[in-house]
């Protein structure tokens, strides 16, 4: 069974390198992103631990040019350290890479946008968040990545909230890229 699993995948993953064909064999590390997009799934913590809250988050970038990239993200809560509490962060930012494309990627970069908050003996409310980040992704089989990033979340609780949310930040994702 297993040795017919990474034949099924390499299939498998035929269609979508046809997308992306400047991520096939030599011409993948040609230093070309501009117009490309990278969509991904994966993992994020958020908050101090006292109101942490681990999310399912999605995200995108889409290249403006070689270096620099429009992205956003959204998350709904997997758990949290609070019962009941809700957590949905809804983000825009934008991202700048240091080397052009390459097998691996560093990047700088930043994150604006609101979460709604609601806790059991709170109010819910909307609040605004920035979160600067520091990341680097990893590129694999053509189309494919692994991405791990660190940041720093700012929240600015509304009135009604007494919850200072502001604590680092820790995501790591997959998606493909096209």
């Amino acid at each position: 069974m297993r040795r017919m699993l990474l034949p099924v995948l390499c299939a498998l993953s035929l269609p979508l390198a046809a997308v992306a064909p400047n991520q096939q064999g030599m011409n993948a590390n040609d230093g070309f992103q501009a117009n490309n997009l990278k969509l991904g799934l994966g993992w994020s913590q958020e908050n101090q631990s006292a109101a942490r809250a681990q999310l399912l988050q999605g995200s995108f970038e889409f290249f403006l040019s070689d270096r620099f990239g429009i992205r956003g993200n959204a998350g709904i809560p997997l758990s949290t350290a609070v019962s009941d509490m809700k957590y949905y962060p809804f983000m825009m930012g934008g991202a700048f890479h240091l080397f052009p494309r390459f097998w691996f990627d560093l990047y700088l970069g930043a994150d604006a946008g609101f979460v709604h908050i609601a806790a059991p003996n709170l109010p819910a409310s909307w609040s605004t968040r920035v979160t600067p980040v520091v990341g680097v992704t990893l590129y694999y089989w053509g189309v494919f990545f692994l991405e791990g990033e660190a940041g720093y979340s700012v929240l600015q609780y509304a009135k009604d909230s007494a919850l200072d949310l502001s604590a680092p930040t820790f995501r790591v994702r997959m998606g493909f890229y096209l």
